[in-house]
């Protein structure tokens, strides 16, 4: 068994490659892949993707025809959208689905790319699995929920766009740029999937610097419940 770890960012790798034993490294184009085992012996590859859609669903169908795997995860961090989410909490894809995508000109929803379903959804298995190794982490375990991941090619940063967010998809619980292609493309390879991301920002502050001081802990948070979910696999 082997699982693809996805992450937009440096600093989303860097848990994980601390707990990875005698890794090895691979270039595709501008992606870097990290193959190894964690010090628990799960084989798992680890793809530094960069930001946004376009390079998050290239690194996902590479992940999955270059490596096999028979996961896919996507960790990392997010800005909440649902009210009572704070800095810190994690959050479990129950679905993931655009903000914005509108194709409404054509009936579907908004958030609905054409020709896909409204919302993917993740794996249960996944799901049941991450809620329960979240019960054996301390700091983690009081802080977890579990929803609608959305995700866009924006860095949401105002009240305004928070609000159009809330309103065109009311159950959103965070926002990030990579989920949902993540998902797209697992889901048409049959490959069982599941977003994990931590609050660092609340969506709605004009300045970056809550999301920068954050940046390391959630990114932290996020990597260390996968670990934990991966014993379990």
């Amino acid at each position: 068994m082997k699982v693809g770890i996805i992450c937009a960012m440096k600093e989303e790798t860097e848990y994980f490659l601390s707990k990875l034993e005698n890794y090895t490294t691979k270039e595709v184009g501008a992606t870097v892949f990290y193959e190894g085992k964690t010090n628990d012996g799960k084989e798992v590859v680890i793809a530094l993707a960069g930001i946004g859609k376009a390079n998050a669903a290239a690194v996902c169908a590479l992940t999955i025809a270059l490596y096999q795997v028979n996961y896919i995860i996507n960790s990392g961090i997010a800005g909440s959208i649902a009210s009572g989410l704070h800095i810190g909490d994690v959050v479990l894809s129950t679905s993931v689905s655009y903000h914005d995508a509108d194709f409404t000109a054509f009936d579907y929803k908004i958030g609905q790319m054409a020709g896909e379903d409204a919302e993917f959804n993740a794996s249960s298995e996944l799901l049941a699995k991450a809620e329960i190794a979240a019960t054996t982490i301390p700091e983690i375990k009081d802080h977890v929920k579990k929803g609608l991941v959305v995700s866009g090619d924006q860095f949401i940063n105002n009240k305004e766009k928070k609000a159009l967010i809330q309103k065109n998809l009311p159950n959103a619980m965070v926002t990030e740029c990579e989920g949902a292609p993540i998902a797209q493309i697992a889901t048409k390879f049959k490959v069982p999937f599941i977003v994990i991301r931590c609050v660092s920002d609340c969506s709605d502050e004009e300045q970056v610097d809550t999301y920068e001081f954050n940046v390391k802990q959630s990114s932290e948070n996020s990597a260390k419940l996968v670990l934990a979910m991966l014993r379990m696999l």
